[in-house]
């Protein structure tokens, strides 16, 4: 057979199998991470950076800095706390340390967090679901994805047994933000996780430019070297 039929054959089933790579970008979650003593549930990942915020209390003001994260929000009272306070904030199952509460009375109502390095993953610990609590992020100034409680968790009504690790990816773009929020008490998180490292799914759209750049430039040798008509 002649090369230069094998060469556009192989470059048409190569471009083919590659429209799914460019769908948008969105966010996917799954559930599950591993016990952390005191703390509840950490993230599995081995490769993520983990904020506890622990040692933070009403004291932190706005902006607090870890690592590649930043937690902007409005107002001077913080939103680290520790324990339950009744019709407030309750811990996530298992959790005796210091943790974020967002909508619970004179407490913050949304947290912003900004990465200085845009993410391939977001984890965090959940307790007590809500309707009205929600998640959104941001690659940019574009939205690729957002949740409410009970989306996460089900039946989102406020239980406070009910507690677990949510694992974030995002596939066809990365997290530069995250946009936290409740209307009502409250929206309680703790163990925030992030990671820089793709997922193995991801390597794709690299490894396919690599194969159609191979691809091309023997498609130029062949055809230079195949005497014209």
């Amino acid at each position: 057979m002649d090369p230069r039929i094998v060469v556009k054959t192989v470059l048409a089933g190569v471009l083919a199998a590659s429209v799914p790579t460019l769908s948008a970008a969105t966010v996917w979650f799954t559930f599950g991470g591993q016990t952390c003593g005191s703390a509840g549930d950490c993230t599995s990942r081995p490769t993520a950076t983990t904020v506890t915020f622990d040692g933070l209390l009403a004291g932190t003001s706005s902006p607090y800095v870890d690592g590649l994260a930043t937690y902007s929000w409005a107002g001077a009272t913080s939103p680290f706390v520790q324990g339950k306070v009744p019709g407030q904030w309750a811990a996530p199952v298992g959790d005796s340390t210091t943790f974020l509460t967002i909508g619970s009375t004179n407490r913050p109502s949304t947290v912003t967090i900004s990465f200085s390095a845009p993410l391939s993953y977001f984890g965090l610990y959940m307790g007590s679901p809500d309707s009205y609590n929600s998640i959104a992020f941001y690659d940019g100034t574009d939205l690729i994805g957002s949740y409410t409680g009970n989306q996460l968790i089900n039946p989102g009504n406020g239980d406070q047994s009910i507690a677990d690790y949510l694992n974030f990816y995002a596939a066809g773009g990365k997290i530069t933000q995250v946009v936290m929020s409740s209307s009502s008490p409250a929206f309680e998180t703790d163990n925030h996780s992030y990671d820089t490292v793709p997922e193995p799914g991801t390597l794709g759209a690299p490894l396919l430019g690599l194969a159609l750049a191979g691809l091309l430039a023997m498609r130029r040798r062949l055809f230079s070297q195949s005497p014209r008509a």
